[in-house]
């Protein structure tokens, strides 16, 4: 136990005792240095001898290099690899500089993460140790915490250390985080008891060191050694008491010394043989660092010289002069120049720009040939890095901007949308012919799409549109189709309209076939939402090979577009095949942030089909998913989608609360049609409740935002039906045919059965006399589409409408057919309001009860929807990014809460009765 950590100790022990127990769970150390992060960590270790250690830890000079921290973690159970899923283990493999690299971005490398630890557990429990977490690089840091937060009865713990730094703790946001505040006054003084300090000098170090264990442990032994007063002047931040004893010890070491600790911290921990060849090649050997072992400022562990302290290390580095930094830099860059691999090449062009050197086209071409070695050379990560590093060593502006666009592009393609726009911006900077300028500014439309900046995105690509016709049309029409796309996302459609006209009449021009396809396929969308439906349905059709190929990697998603295409087209089915497939691909490649933008359509599509857990599972994995990598879009499409979902569950709680929190995220962003999204579900809530007042309040401002934008109705922003339904019940006739209208306007412009099918629901509830027809018709449309919501509504509007006729023997027919479909979907409001108007019509209820599904959480319906396609434990935890053991504890916990399913068998049985299979 350590000395005043009783509670922290014991915390730790009870986590340890967890992952024993096969529960996993992850805990993030913080506090200033000194403080006892690391000796907590190792007291951990000792308390869990009977678990496979795990341990890394950040290094200051190797933050930059990806995935270095992922490779040191690993190394000694890499021949667990060939037990996760191949794709991710050839990611994995590619990652840590195992083998060939493979074109895939990062979030690939985060799944393969989350299944070698789940591989390595299937021994025993895991404890994972990261030390320094503020200095580990960003995608070994990523990587982790994707897999931390969907360990789940793998029996890991996972522990971190970091300092008190926001974008480390960021970074690993939820994970519970435990501060560390100084020890007490009573402890503080029983770890100085042995020490020969005066009483006066005892009380001074206590209330300097403010009961941080390290000051009260090295100033004690550093100021009887140094043989000088403790007086560190006006009060400063401990790192800073400690640093500045630290430099002050280091300088009273010898020169030969002080410049040998100097390369150790240029040079980071490395083998023996190469540290020995760079002391060597500045006149040195480890003999030279014996009188800083003698001081207490460096240690030895497995034959080589290590700092004491990670402050220590720092105090060296800082504490040295430029001339000399650069120095040292040089050496080391001059050790590794002839290096092969990727990974030590960006590790010469790091210290090579540290030591000052100038630009130098040699350098900075060869740094380009490694970055554009092809697939299989190289991470997307660590390209990215290599073409930076070639811009710093660029003489040429033209040539720098050309490189640093080569360095976003790979960002992009790793997943790293904040440093894609970085690099972006500086190319911009140095970009002097237009060709190049036009490319900078249409990369970084896209990067702020999937940010949530839609309008900056239109901003900069409408400035550089007219440039683009004059330097390559094709190209402008590739850009008007980026504006068009971002016009979509914004919701406003009467631009887009025009915008992709005008994209259309120059692809069909100049455009060759791989440009135009995007853009005629948003043009297919746009006419599908607001222009001439049968027009862009026969432009869909033309387009469905190219749309069932794998996705364009740019400009967009096609598959993406293309289900939003058959959503607008109602062409359900259709539009689930293409998703399904385009799903299935982007699960089988961990494309994560691409599955995050397919599965938010997904559940769009899944409303209206009916199918509501599959709706619910796929927008709650795609916010997830979204946060994880960054597409703020992403997240709050996903968000709306849940609430709507939600709203006709009547899970007022939950819908309430995504969306709220949809609204708050369009509004940080610039997302306006996914906050009317977000309204239009707390519309359809209050409709299902019968609070129609409240109804109208929610979906008046819907109506307001999308016929201002030039939209009238569809399945992505629907508003119409809600709106007259509410209106009809509140006796607002004229209102409600005025809404009539839009949706009459809306089924005119083509085959769309559902829209069709609500217009005509709508006419049968405001002329009563003819209600008959009205509603056989609306049934009509309805009887070839999987659309089980809309039937449920018209039979049960009918049934009202009977009622109030005084026919109630046809009534309770009508309502008893509406209140079955709304309780096997699981629609309790609704069903709540058919069961009083059966009641009225004299009926009694006959109860089918809900959906076997309902009491499953998010994370168990993924499962069970994955296993009731038929496919293994192993196949749903890569689909899922789960481990195998978590896979298999949430089967076990949807076996005992569906009564009468025992077996896999059973569960594709009821889940394929249950129409979610």
């Amino acid at each position: 136990m350590l000395l005043g950590r009783t509670a922290e100790c014991a915390r730790l022990a009870d986590l340890v005792d967890d992952a024993r127990r096969g529960r996993s769970t992850a805990l993030v150390v913080r506090g200033e240095a000194g403080i006892g992060k690391t000796s907590l960590l190792a007291y951990a270790a000792s308390i869990a001898d009977d678990l496979t250690h795990l341990r890394t830890h950040g290094i200051e000079s190797e933050t930059g290099l990806p995935y270095v921290g992922l490779a040191d973690l690993f190394r000694p159970v890499t021949d667990h690899l060939d037990r996760i899923p191949e794709r991710q283990a050839a990611a994995l493999t590619g990652a840590l500089a195992l083998g060939p690299a493979v074109a895939q971005d990062r979030f690939a490398v985060a799944a393969g993460t989350l299944s070698l630890l789940g591989a390595v557990s299937e021994a025993g429990p895991v404890l994972v140790v990261v030390d320094d977490a503020q200095w580990l690089d960003p995608y070994s840091l990523d990587a982790l915490a994707f897999a931390t937060r969907r360990l789940g009865r793998e029996g890991v713990v996972a522990l971190f250390a970091t300092r008190d730094t926001d974008e480390a703790a960021s970074r690993l946001a939820p994970v519970e985080t435990l501060t560390l505040r100084g020890i007490d006054t009573d402890s503080a003084r029983r770890l100085v008891a042995d020490e020969p300090l005066t009483p006066h000098d005892v009380n001074r170090l206590l209330a300097e060191a403010r009961g941080n264990p390290l000051a009260l442990v090295e100033l004690p032994a550093l100021l009887v050694r140094g043989g000088h007063r403790l007086d560190t002047g006006a009060p400063l931040p401990i790192g800073e008491i400690l640093a500045r004893t630290f430099r002050s010890a280091i300088d009273r070491l010898p020169a030969q010394a002080r410049e040998a600790m100097l390369l150790l911290a240029v040079l980071g921990p490395r083998p023996l043989a190469g540290t020995e060849r760079v002391l060597r090649a500045h006149g040195l050997t480890y003999a030279s660092l014996e009188p800083a072992e003698r001081a207490g400022l460096m240690t030895v562990e497995e034959g080589a010289y290590v700092f004491r302290h990670p402050l220590v290390r720092s105090g060296v580095y800082h504490g040295a002069t430029a001339v000399r930094r650069w120095r040292a830099h040089r050496t080391v860059a001059h050790a590794l120049q002839d290096a092969k691999a990727p990974t030590a090449l960006e590790r010469y062009a790091w210290h090579l720009a540290e030591s000052g050197a100038d630009p130098d086209e040699q350098v900075a071409a060869s740094l380009e040939r490694a970055a554009s070695g092809g697939p299989g050379s190289l991470t997307f990560p660590l390209a990215a890095r290599l073409y930076a590093h070639a811009a710093r060593f660029t003489p040429d502006d033209e040539h720098r901007a050309r490189r640093l666009l080569s360095a976003a592009r790979a960002a992009q393609a790793a997943g790293s949308l904040d440093e894609a726009a970085d690099l972006l911006d500086r190319a911009l900077g140095h970009a002097e012919h237009e060709r190049t300028r036009l490319d900078v500014r249409q990369l970084r439309c896209y990067v702020d799409i999937n940010r949530g900046r839609p309008a900056r995105a239109r901003e900069q690509l409408r400035a550089a549109v007219d440039e683009a016709r004059r330097v390559d049309p094709a190209l402008a029409a590739v850009m008007l189709g980026g504006i068009t796309l971002t016009e979509l996302a914004i919701g406003d459609l009467t631009a887009a309209k025009a915008t992709s006209a005008e994209s259309m009449q120059i692809a069909e021009a100049f455009g060759d076939p791989s440009a135009a396809l995007p853009v005629r396929l948003l043009h297919a969308l746009v006419e599908l939402l607001g222009g001439d439906a049968e027009e862009g349905r026969a432009l869909l059709h033309e387009l469905e090979k190219p749309l069932a190929a794998p996705d364009l990697a740019f400009p967009y998603p096609v598959s993406g577009v293309g289900g939003l295409c058959y959503l607008a087209a109602e062409e359900l089915d259709t539009g689930h095949a293409l998703l399904d497939r385009a799903v299935h691909a982007a699960r089988a490649s961990s494309t994560v942030g691409l599955l995050a933008h397919l599965l938010g359509t997904y559940s769009v599509i899944e409303f209206w089909r009916g199918r509501w857990n599959a709706s619910l599972a796929h927008a709650d994995e795609s916010a997830r998913l979204g946060e994880d990598t960054g597409r703020v879009i992403e997240v709050c499409r996903a968000l709306a989608a849940q609430a709507r979902t939600e709203a006709a569950l009547d899970r007022e709680a939950d819908c309430r609360r995504h969306e709220a929190q949809a609204r708050a995220l369009a509004a940080a962003s610039e997302l306006p049609m996914d906050a009317a999204r977000a309204r239009g579900a707390l519309g359809l809530l209050e409709l299902g409740l019968g609070r129609f007042e409240e109804a109208v309040q929610h979906l008046e401002e819907v109506r307001e935002f999308s016929l201002a934008n030039g939209r009238g109705d569809g399945l992505y922003l629907s508003w119409a039906a809600d709106l007259a339904d509410a209106y009809v019940h509140l006796h607002r006739t004229a209102d409600a045919h005025e809404v009539l209208r839009v949706l009459d306007h809306e089924a005119g412009r083509g085959d769309r059965p559902i829209t069709a099918a609500a217009a005509a629901r709508v006419r049968g509830m405001l002329e009563p006399a003819d209600a008959d027809r009205h509603m056989d018709r609306a049934l009509a449309r309805l009887a070839h589409v999987q659309a089980p919501f809309e039937r449920g509504r018209t039979e049960f509007a009918r049934g009202e409408l009977l009622r109030r006729q005084g026919r109630r023997s046809e009534a309770r027919r009508w309502l008893q057919r509406g209140l079955s479909t709304f309780e096997r979907l699981g629609a309790s409001g609704w069903a709540a309001r058919a069961a009083a108007e059966l009641h009225a019509a004299g009926g009694d209820r006959v109860r089918t009860g809900p959906t076997p599904l309902d009491g499953l959480t998010p994370q168990e319906l993924r499962v069970a929807l994955a296993v009731g396609r038929g496919v293994t434990n192993h196949e749903a935890a890569e689909q899922l990014f789960l481990s195998v053991k978590t896979v298999e504890f949430h089967l076990g916990n949807i076996y005992r809460k569906l009564e009468g399913v025992h077996r896999r068998a059973q569960l594709v049985r009821l889940l394929s009765q249950s129409g979610d299979p």
